[in-house]
């Protein structure tokens, strides 16, 4: 896994910043560089760009500072934009970030269905992979769980599930983790076997798991039952109608379970 930019999407109005301190964390083990973002916009009652750094400048210079002085080279970007959901998808593929770390706020089902969380925006629109942090775990247990999706045929969720079992490997060597597997299915006439999912995923049979119902509770369950610090999802980009709708797996994921999500696209 080459990690060589990880972009940090900071919230100036919470005080503890989980994905910078995952974020410290994961350039130290990898070498990656820091961008550490913060964009405000016309909700925050701010109505430009200079007067959004001249309220959280020195926040985020602090937090540069406390990166160089644990040795981790960074960048800081303060922007105002008309929407900071929308932008920050944007600030990412302008930085050309391997990787976007971002804290993760619960939300009631009711509230992800009802309207479009900046979760919900960014794993829609992010150029690359998007961490998404909890802060529960310190992932002492360096244990991945990796989903994927051995139900579908199409060419779109093949591509997805390799990248998804390359992206778990390449975890499991930079950061000395133990991966485990999960499929779900709800079909009992095509039951997926565990020696396919071992075969597949290139684990041990102790490492593959295949439950029944909706993946999303599946995966659920398997984490929390493995104590997992890290789940791997994937997520097909879907536009329209199709992708206005709130509720596929990763995102049903984010408010049931205490592990870090890691999203693919």
């Amino acid at each position: 896994m080459s990690l060589s930019k990880i972009m940090i999407v900071i919230d100036p109005t919470r005080d503890q910043q989980p994905a910078f301190e995952r974020a410290v964390q994961s350039a130290h083990m990898t070498g990656a560089s820091l961008h550490i973002y913060l964009c405000v916009d016309a909700q925050t009652g701010y109505a430009d760009a200079e007067s959004a750094r001249e309220a959280y400048g020195q926040f985020v210079d602090d937090l540069a500072s406390l990166a160089l002085e644990q040795g981790v080279d960074n960048r800081v970007e303060v922007e105002w934009a008309e929407n900071w959901r929308d932008q920050t998808a944007v600030a990412a593929a302008r930085c050309s970030a391997s990787m976007v770390f971002k804290d993760s706020i619960d939300h009631r089902d009711v509230q992800r269905e009802l309207r479009q969380t900046s979760d919900w925006t960014l794993l829609r629109h992010s150029p690359c992979p998007v961490l998404m942090v909890k802060g529960f775990h310190d992932w002492s247990h360096r244990r991945i769980l990796a989903a994927v999706n051995l139900q579908s045929v199409d060419s779109a969720h093949a591509r997805l599930n390799n990248q998804i079992v390359s992206f778990a490997q390449q975890f499991t060597d930079a950061y000395g983790s133990d991966a485990h597997f999960v499929t779900a299915f709800a079909d009992r006439n095509h039951i997926p076997s565990l020696e396919h999912l071992a075969m597949v995923c290139g684990v041990p049979l102790e490492h593959a798991h295949v439950g029944e119902g909706m993946a999303a509770e599946v995966i659920a369950e398997t984490a929390e039952e493995l104590d997992a610090d890290l789940v791997i999802v994937g997520t097909v980009a879907r536009d329209g109608l199709k992708g206005a709708v709130i509720g596929n797996t990763s995102e049903r994921l984010l408010d049931h379970t205490r592990a870090d999500i890691l999203v693919l696209n």
